[in-house]
């Protein structure tokens, strides 16, 4: 078992992701007794076991659904029979993630860029840095980074953010098809402007050779409809759309409202 803690430990250290899954309550005759643990990577690896069969089977797909989905815990209740094991027994798991920081990045230091910077550092769980290709920014927004252009976007991870709210419509496209154009695809992608504005950019970013699928991770319009159109009210909403996503309820809530 220490050896599991010591992997969970250098994880932490080295902003890996991965999910812990531990039994916690086990009933009549289950393979692993509660407290046993295993780490599951992305990539379906395995360290440590909680008793192996079908029960760690299902717990491994749980647990890489967990990692796509960005939700951070689960408690699951299994009973054996069900998955196939005729030993019996019942078993309670707990899924938690193991997921580096994520941090929220924003191109564009107007008036909706610099609210929902001011939010973020005020009420979200992760950190933010913002973007801007104008020198004059730095007066309202010391924190900024200025790049040579939006099509020079830094590389980002696939637990990041991205929000763009540039100051124009180009500027808007070259840091979207930036974004959309790395390594790897940030887990959200949010551009503000209308639904035809997105049609276009859609159609083109598509014949410029960006991937369909990487296309459509992009959130336009953005935001949930709470209201307003001030850019006060599109940075609120935008950072309510964007924490339901990091809390893997971004589909529940829509389909509430």
């Amino acid at each position: 078992m220490s050896g599991v803690f010591q992997r969970i430990a250098e994880l932490e250290r080295e902003g890996k992701a991965a999910v812990v899954v531990t039994i916690v309550a086990a009933e009549g005759p289950v393979p692993r007794e509660a407290g046993a643990r295993m780490v599951v990577f992305p990539d379906g690896r395995l360290e440590g076991t909680i008793g192996g069969g079908a029960l760690e089977k299902k717990a491994t797909e749980e647990a890489q659904e967990l990692l796509s989905s960005g939700q951070r815990t689960l408690l699951r209740t299994y009973n054996l029979e069900d998955l196939g094991m005729i030993c019996g027994g019942r078993a309670t798991l707990y899924y938690e993630l193991l997921a580096p920081p994520v941090t929220l990045h924003i191109f564009g230091a107007g008036h909706v860029g610099e609210k929902l910077f001011s939010l973020v550092k005020l009420a979200a769980p992760f950190a933010a840095s913002i973007y801007d290709v104008r020198e004059e920014v730095r007066e309202k927004v010391p924190e900024v980074t200025l790049l040579s252009s939006y099509a020079a976007v830094p590389e980002l991870k696939g637990r990041d953010y991205a929000f763009i709210c540039t100051h124009s419509h180009e500027g808007d496209y070259q840091a979207l098809k930036g974004v959309l154009s790395g390594k790897e695809t940030p887990s959200y992608v949010g551009l503000v402007g209308s639904r035809p504005k997105w049609a276009k950019m859609r159609e083109r970013l598509l014949a410029e050779g960006v991937a369909e699928e990487r296309v459509a991770r992009v959130h336009c319009p953005v935001g949930l409809p709470l209201g307003g159109k001030d850019p006060g009210s599109i940075a609120v909403s935008a950072l309510a759309e964007i924490l339901a996503h990091h809390h893997g309820r971004l589909r529940e809530v829509r389909e509430r409202l």
